[in-house]
């Protein structure tokens, strides 16, 4: 079992996956308990109607909230979880965007935030490296730069042996 405290992109993706997630629960309600208020009628949803996406969206988003509380164990599966999840919900608030327009546009553009963060938003751990390495290696590079500068010789200087200028002998 891995132990490796959770890091800032970790908290910012969960945090949305379960918000997303908890907002689908509520869209998924109203689509179930009171459809007249979106702004299409039942008859211009692509595929289904409001009761079908209310429990559709409402058990989506009980499976997005769980994946947020699970990218947290930092897992890789997890985070697999969590892209796709993001990609189909982005798909699914496109289906939806005849109802609530803006509404579906920022929640795809919150899944795509998701998506960047699991993707490229982690730091990689190579070989299973703890923290403690990190810092000595920061340690290691300050130290390095705050040293006294070392002389060095440029190729102009002559250090005593046969000086040769690049010209024909």
């Amino acid at each position: 079992m891995r132990t490796e405290a959770a890091n800032g992109w970790q908290f910012f993706v969960a945090t949305l996956l379960i918000v997303i997630g908890a907002v689908n629960i509520i869209q998924g309600m109203v689509a179930l308990f009171s459809p007249d208020f979106y702004i299409a009628t039942g008859t211009d949803m692509l595929f289904l109607e409001y009761g079908s996406w209310g429990v559709l969206l409402g058990l989506w988003g009980v499976v997005m909230v769980a994946a947020g509380a699970a990218v947290l164990s930092g897992r890789t599966w997890a985070r697999v979880f969590g892209i796709v999840l993001a990609s189909l919900n982005a798909l699914a608030q496109l289906a939806f965007v005849v109802a609530m327009p803006l509404w579906s546009m920022v929640a795809i553009a919150v899944d795509i935030l998701v998506i960047f963060g699991l993707t490229a938003g982690w730091p990689t751990r190579a070989g299973g490296a703890s923290p403690r390495s990190d810092e000595a290696v920061y340690r290691s590079g300050y130290r390095a730069s705050h040293e006294a500068p070392r002389p060095t010789r440029s190729p102009e200087q002559h250090t005593g042996g046969q000086r040769t200028t690049g010209q024909g002998s």
